[in-house]
């Protein structure tokens, strides 16, 4: 499966705020767009290809978050789809070692940040050090397509800021 480039640079909303699994709200513009890839990664603690794709995100996450890029999870209730259960999504964590940051929400999250309507689970955006989202996947994503994009589309804007 491929990482898909968008057509266009896409603008989305990070200024929506959503809560953390400790509590505290977070707006999604304290990640993005402050010079570092943002793996934007919505997923549900029962979806079985978002529990097989985990283990890469934080691989990915533990080597990266350090230089050049972060993942962020945002948990959404499945196969409802409506708002996460927290005690499921803590425990979830705790199971995966995840250790990059994540937000409750419901499927709507993709509406309100403008990115249109989800398509399903799990699905990945990633956003450039700028902010704009440049790519996203539906379905399982790995380590090495997010480093193989990254790289490819690095190269190919030298000029981010």
């Amino acid at each position: 499966m491929l990482f898909a480039l968008l057509s266009s640079t896409t603008s989305a909303s990070p200024d929506v705020s959503l809560k953390s699994i400790d509590g505290s709200q977070h707006k999604l513009s304290e990640y993005i767009g402050h010079g570092k890839w943002v793996v934007l990664n919505i997923w549900g603690t029962r979806c079985p290809p978002c529990r097989e794709e985990m283990p890469e995100l934080v691989r990915f996450h533990d080597e990266h978050k350090n230089n050049d890029a972060i993942v962020v999870g945002i948990a959404i209730d499945f196969p409802s789809y409506g708002y996460a259960k927290k005690a499921e999504v803590i425990s979830f964590a705790d199971d995966y070692l995840i250790d990059f940051p994540i937000l409750l929400s419901d499927s709507t999250i993709t509406t309100k940040i403008g990115l249109g309507r989800l398509e399903g689970l799990p699905t990945t955006y990633l956003f450039n050090p700028d902010g704009d989202v440049i790519g996203m996947q539906v379905g399982g994503i790995t380590g090495k397509i997010l480093e193989d994009f990254i790289k490819k589309n690095t190269a190919v804007t030298p000029d981010s800021k």
